[in-house]
């Protein structure tokens, strides 16, 4: 669990989250650093005062106050925020963790109320340390972010395994608590069987006996061993062969088959490839981030509280689908000279990205998400309906992704002209925005119009079916992981036979539509009856 720590340090103290808060950009941040962070707009720079002015440049650029707003939603104890405003142009510093923290324009006034109760100054803005954006608090202030509590139970059982007695590696039966670490041999020790398998005398007397905190420090910090000759086990590596691209010892240039082979001095050569060594550590880091990652969230999947995961889970899903494009596009190829061949083999890890399954439920919940979509989709009824700004098609995803089990979703057609062909399915998250769902080799769809329905997929039509839509149509689409395909239906009707089939991996529901459709989405349905015995005859 030691990879995950970085995931649990506030940015800007640099120590184990206390009493975090999530902000709009799904980031965390302890409520005192969040108050010691705010930052006051001037009254003439505020949202109103620019609208009375007309100005329209300022170090803020903020959206209209009505958007920007933090508002609760009924009953359900979250807040919902509109919009950022671009990040301040005010002077910042580094965090203990590297990140730039944007400083308070004032120091914050003596209260004896908590951070999150003390009243803020008017205009207060706050600039997430991460990703830079800014947002306007209201009355409320930080009252107004929820609370992780998933976040502080998973750092809480961090730090209680940390705390965890180091044992004694030499115990036959109920390991004691280890009292010492010896360097040279690795091993933990108590008091008995340090006296018992190394007494202080003869060539032992020479180990260095370290505290066992000490000594899991020095295990992960300890350089590695002098390499030696694989011919020659007694010599070490001393010179470096060009033409067979191998590290050798002086015994194999005498006697051995490199002795009429360029070769160069070892040391020169690690100078010169250097950039191999700046390579090793860029993947290093890259590969600490992400295992850190994948721990914190196999930690969260087993949380108990179904309001506090639901709460971040759309954020950490997020993430890991940036993380697997980081590692899919080539972020981290190397970087070498002709003279190494290095290949970092990220197959496991790419393996156990796409097994992370953050929707096992029977049935989902879900709305559209305004984050992936293309800038020209409308939203409304909290991200429930959506239609288009443009005539071009342009393409929208649901907040959830599925990689396992079996789901349905029902989409009504609100408003439909009789001309243009929306359509319906599951995408990729990297799936074009920008035209028809289906064009691309990320989306697997049905389009309609009026009077049938075709199947798409990479631009390839396949089983015109008879039977359009009009204005009340209701489409559903079934996703079966289980069985790998994907069925499409209109009024209860099934389009067809299976629409495609071996589909598996990490798939989003998807829409595409212009300014002459609305539909609205509708979530947590059961499987249709039909197909559920269906599905268990087969």
């Amino acid at each position: 669990m030691e990879e995950m720590e970085e995931e649990l340090k506030c940015p800007v103290c640099g120590s184990f989250y206390r009493e975090p808060i999530i902000l709009p950009c799904s980031h965390n941040l302890c409520q005192a650093c969040a108050r010691n962070i705010l930052v006051q707009t001037p009254e003439s720079e505020s949202p109103q005062s620019r609208r009375a002015s007309g100005s329209g440049v300022s170090d803020y650029d903020y959206l209209d106050l009505d958007k920007m707003s933090l508002y609760s939603e009924a009953d359900s104890g979250y807040g919902s925020y509109g919009g950022f405003a671009s990040a301040p142009t005010t002077p910042c510093q580094k965090s203990p963790n590297g990140v730039r923290v944007f400083p308070p324009a004032m120091p914050p006034p003596a209260t004896h109320l908590s951070p999150a109760l003390a009243p803020v100054p008017r205009n207060s803005c706050i600039t997430c340390p991460q990703c830079h954006r800014s947002l306007i608090l209201d009355d409320r202030g930080l009252r107004g972010f929820p609370k992780n509590r998933v976040l502080e139970g998973v750092i809480d059982r961090y730090q209680q395994s940390k705390a965890a007695a180091l044992k004694c590696q030499l115990c036959e039966k109920a390991p004691k608590e280890a009292t010492v670490m010896c360097e040279q041999c690795d091993v933990f020790y108590c008091d008995p069987c340090r006296l018992r398998c190394h007494p202080p005398r003869g060539p032992l007397a020479k180990h260095r006996l370290v505290p066992p905190a000490q000594g899991r420090v020095s295990r992960r910090l300890s350089p590695r061993k002098v390499s030696t000759c694989t011919d020659h086990e007694l010599e070490n590596h001393s010179m470096y062969c060009v033409q067979c691209k191998m590290p050798v010892c002086y015994q194999c240039l005498e006697e051995g088959k490199h002795s009429s082979h360029e070769v160069k001095a070892l040391g020169a050569m690690w100078k010169l490839h250097k950039v191999v060594r700046d390579q090793i550590s860029h993947c290093t880091v890259k590969l600490r981030q992400t295992t850190g990652l994948m721990e914190y969230c196999l930690e969260v999947i087993k949380e108990n509280d179904p309001s506090g995961f639901l709460q971040i889970s759309d954020a950490l899903i997020r993430r890991v689908h940036l993380t697997e494009d980081q590692w899919g596009k080539g972020t981290l190829t190397p970087r070498m000279t002709t003279d190494f061949d290095l290949s970092l083999d990220n197959s496991p890890l790419l393996q156990s990205i796409h097994q992370l399954d953050f929707v096992q439920m029977k049935v989902a919940w879900f709305a559209f998400d305004p984050g992936s979509a293309h800038a020209d989709i409308i939203f409304s009824n909290d991200n429930l309906t959506v239609t288009c700004s443009s005539y071009d098609d342009r393409v929208v995803l649901g907040k959830t992704g599925f990689s396992k089990g079996v789901h349905y979703w029902e989409l009504t057609v609100d408003r439909y002209d009789n001309h243009p062909d929306p359509a319906f399915g599951v995408a990729r998250m990297d799936v074009m925005k920008d035209v028809m769902l289906g064009k691309d080799d990320k989306a697997w769809a049905m389009y309609v119009d009026n009077h049938r329905s075709w199947f798409m997929h990479n631009n390839s039509h396949t089983n015109r079916t008879e039977g359009g839509i009009t204005k009340g149509a209701t489409i559903g689409v079934l996703l079966d992981l289980n069985r790998k395909t994907l069925t499409f239906f209109i009024n209860d009707e099934q389009q067809g036979p299976i629409a495609f089939e071996n589909v598996e991996g990490l798939f989003f529901p998807a829409v595409s539509l212009n300014r002459n459709v609305q539909v609205t989405l509708h979530t947590g349905l059961p499987v249709p009856d039909f197909y559920s015995s269906r599905a268990s005859i087969a």
